[in-house]
């Protein structure tokens, strides 16, 4: 009987102690105890695509152990485990699998409807990310956002530059909202296209390989290749590859300006495209003097650059700023293409289609 009393008296003491008092009143208390919160479902998504914490945290600009948080707080939302998690495999479980699809559209819903409220302009700020291609970088890039501004004031944005396929990925991972990138012949399935420009390829070489006619000519000085991964570099080899030509690899650079460099360095050649070469051409400056552009001997090809968007997810949005890009291009790209690349000035074109 003493024990007992004893052990009573200690569970008492435990339960009414300052700190574990305290602790049960702020559950009690808190207004988060059972709220559905928007950021989980944010972070559960990128969870899922990047399949990895670390990765969503650097994607959210977070810590590991915030996004880890929100997670367990989703889950002790919904009453399940959503993701099973260890240092050896990362797998949906069958709610998550159920929730997945549900959160993805209560994302692109949200996004929606921050796009119409932003159009009407009464709207808090809305924060977009666009990835673009780097061609547009130096003339293009300023004009355009300008004239997005003027529809949209309360936007804000994070502008991305690199190539067409991480472009691409960055878009199917969501890791943008919006890109602007060369035609992917993967496309994947919910994804709007706005066709933006007709933008043909040329030959770029220095002027020490100018009397170098014809590619049995040209062969005899170092080729530069775009990266292989790049969507660019692969319409040029399939274009190699149909006329039977294999130029000698010397170089392989990730960016247009590194290849003009290259090919001017070790008086070489290279296929480019207008829109590629123009965009490392400084409007006040001759800055590639021992360049020359001319037409491609192989039979013509060109790329389309378009204006990609998740379906559903902003409105019309997509098709102003699509609109507004093509103004800049017929103010800069244009122009700049008669005077810099007149034997292929008829053959840049604004597209004014959408493929939906």
């Amino acid at each position: 009987m003493q024990a007992e009393l004893l052990e009573y008296r200690e569970r008492r003491f435990q339960y009414y102690k300052p700190t574990a008092l305290a602790n049960r009143m702020s559950q009690l208390n808190s207004p988060n105890r059972d709220q559905f919160s928007f950021k989980s479902v944010e972070v559960f998504v990128a969870i899922l695509e990047e399949r990895s914490i670390t990765k969503a945290a650097k994607r959210l600009g977070c810590s590991a152990s915030t996004v880890s948080n929100q997670l367990v707080k989703l889950e002790t939302v919904l009453g399940g485990t959503l993701i099973r998690r260890s240092a050896q495999r990362f797998e949906l479980t069958a709610a998550g699998e159920l929730f997945a699809g549900r959160a993805r559209n209560l994302l692109d819903e949200v996004m929606s409807a921050k796009a119409e409220f932003s159009s009407q302009g009464h709207a808090p700020t809305m924060h977009l990310r666009i990835a673009v291609i780097e061609d547009f970088d130096l003339d293009v890039l300023p004009l355009w956002l300008k004239l997005v501004r003027k529809d949209y004031p309360s936007c804000t944005f994070d502008v991305q530059s690199g190539t067409s396929h991480e472009s691409h990925a960055s878009l199917y991972s969501r890791g943008v909202d919006m890109i602007v990138a060369a035609d992917n012949t993967a496309l994947i399935e919910g994804v709007d296209e706005h066709q933006i420009l007709s933008d043909p390829y040329l030959l770029m070489s220095s002027k020490a390989a100018k009397s170098a006619e014809t590619i049995d000519e040209l062969i005899h000085h170092p080729f530069v290749r775009y990266s292989s991964q790049q969507l660019l570099a692969q319409q040029i080899e399939a274009q190699l590859r149909r006329s039977r030509i294999t130029p000698i690899k010397s170089f392989e650079c990730s960016s247009t300006q590194a290849v003009m460099s290259l090919v001017e360095a070790f008086d070489g050649w290279a296929f480019t495209t207008a829109a590629a070469a123009l965009g490392g051409l400084h409007q006040d400056t001759n800055s590639a003097p021992n360049l020359i552009f001319r037409n491609s001997p192989l039979p013509n090809f060109s790329r389309t650059v378009s204006l990609y968007c998740r379906r559903g997810t902003l409105g019309e949005m997509p098709e102003k700023i699509a609109n507004h890009l093509r103004s800049a291009l017929q103010t800069v790209l244009i122009p700049k293409a008669r005077d810099e690349l007149p034997f292929m000035s008829e053959r840049v074109s604004i597209l004014h289609n959408s493929n939906n």
